[in-house]
């Protein structure tokens, strides 16, 4: 695992905040919930996820492949899911997790988590940014 990789997570688990992205010189930090910050980066500066490395708090299918999506070069997720794991690996990007679970559950545990139920059989990461960026409208 690449130091930045290893300080992107040190500082994840050091604070509050949900996702670090690390790029050069640039650390981006965010406290939001789910793939908001994720999305927020796609929307605004895309070049902050291009190569970078990315530790997140929970890794389901969605963010899988908007991270992919990205270009980012390394990925870490405190929890990560199946389809996570399915994603990165098929794009050849290096990714450690803290648990491996099958599926994310909704906010509430008692279902899938809506995005991870969407993305759950998108073929692509172009594929899941469309339907995620329509869900999300």
């Amino acid at each position: 695992m690449k130091t930045v990789t290893m300080k992107a997570i040190e500082l994840l688990k050091s604070s509050t905040d949900t996702l670090v992205a690390i790029n050069g010189d640039t650390v981006y930090r965010s406290d939001k919930k789910g793939i908001i910050p994720i999305m927020d980066l796609l929307d605004g500066d895309k070049k902050v996820l291009l190569n970078a490395s990315v530790a997140d708090k929970i890794i389901g299918g969605a963010a899988a492949f908007l991270l992919v999506y990205g270009g980012v070069s390394e990925v870490y997720g405190e929890t990560m899911s199946d389809k996570a794991v399915s994603v990165l690996e098929n794009a050849g990007i290096p990714f450690t997790y803290g648990t491996l679970v099958p599926h994310i559950k909704n906010r509430s545990g008692d279902d899938l988590c809506p995005l991870e139920r969407l993305c759950l059989n998108a073929a692509t990461p172009t594929e899941a940014y469309k339907e995620i960026t329509e869900f999300l409208l």
